[in-house]
């Protein structure tokens, strides 16, 4: 029998990875965004959002779950409609890419519902829309991990084609997301509109030697190539306290630092669960001192699933 009604989490993910604006990115376990979807007997999306924070759009016009939501129904159009419910958990403007969680989740989870769901890579393209709709550009370095797990090279985005890094997941992961916000749309608009070839060329470098890093599961020479000479200078103001934290980041351990996505949350690498806490407690304590916010902390591997069903009910 078909599911009548599904709950989906799809998980938080970190972009750019330092050096690889737009095209590098994997998934963390925590946090996340959940969505709830029925099947009802009249057709058309019913939406709503169950959010403490209140900084989510309630309109389905506004809300990127429910476009996703929509264009799927309007393409695939299901003899029956969804109620969606979208449980909002991350924070808005967290670099961690909380809104493709949020459609991330509403594909899946209505994917799941259809009468001849779609493979899961094929939800992808839906769920960039979404990206495009929240921040004006059809990124896909939160959108593919998130919904595929792992850690993902996006190699074109016309056409878009990605590809799966097969790294050896040994690292940890450390995040530390300040009770501030930055508008990943607003944080765009900053960056150059131009590099010295000097520039790309050490970039690309990074880029490359990151990705063999990765697949090696080589700390150091992740530690090498982490290093954003183009977009980390330009959004690192809008940050307080990011010297500082970076600095004691790497002071505690830590063989990388850098932004995750727009920011203002911050990320490092490690080679240890003890090491990771150390970490985390010394870029925490920095936030608090510099900057006067409070902190989040999360410490996990690459998530290699992605987004997960939670819940299938029949009935």
């Amino acid at each position: 029998m078909k599911p009548k009604r599904v709950k989906v989490y799809a998980p938080a993910s970190i972009s750019n990875l330092g050096p690889g604006f737009d095209v590098l990115g994997i998934a963390i376990d925590q946090p996340g965004d959940i969505v709830i979807a029925h099947r009802i007997r009249e057709q058309g999306l019913t939406f709503t959002v169950v959010d403490t924070s209140r900084t989510v759009p309630a309109d389905a016009r506004s809300n990127v779950a429910a476009h996703v939501a929509s264009l799927m129904m309007k393409e695939c159009d299901p003899p029956f409609g969804i109620q969606l419910e979208l449980h909002k958990q991350m924070p808005v403007g967290s670099g961690l890419g909380s809104s493709a969680a949020s459609s991330v989740a509403a594909a899946v989870a209505v994917n799941a519902l259809l009468p001849k769901p779609l493979k899961r890579n094929e939800l992808l393209r839906f769920v960039v829309d979404g990206e495009r709709k929240a921040s004006g550009s059809p990124h896909a370095d939160n959108a593919t991990p998130s919904l595929l797990g792992g850690a993902w090279l996006i190699r074109s985005y016309n056409p878009l084609d990605v590809i799966s890094i097969p790294i050896r997941n040994t690292l940890m992961w450390v995040v530390v997301h300040p009770h501030l916000m930055v508008q990943t749309r607003e944080a765009r608009t900053i960056l150059p509109k131009s590099i010295p070839l000097t520039h790309a060329i050490r970039q690309w470098g990074n880029v490359s030697g990151l990705t063999a890093g990765l697949i090696a599961g080589d700390a150091g020479l992740i530690g090498k190539c982490m290093e954003d000479i183009i977009i980390e200078p330009v959004r690192a103001r809008l940050i307080p306290g990011f010297s500082d934290v970076k600095r004691a980041a790497l002071s505690s351990g830590a063989v990388a630092c850098s932004i995750s996505g727009s920011g203002p949350s911050m990320f490092a690498v490690t080679t240890s669960l003890k090491s990771a806490r150390s970490i985390a407690a010394a870029m925490e304590k920095q936030f608090t001192e510099k900057a006067r916010v409070g902190c989040d902390v999360y410490i996990s591997r690459v998530n290699m699933e992605g987004a997960i069903i939670l819940e299938m009910n029949t009935k």
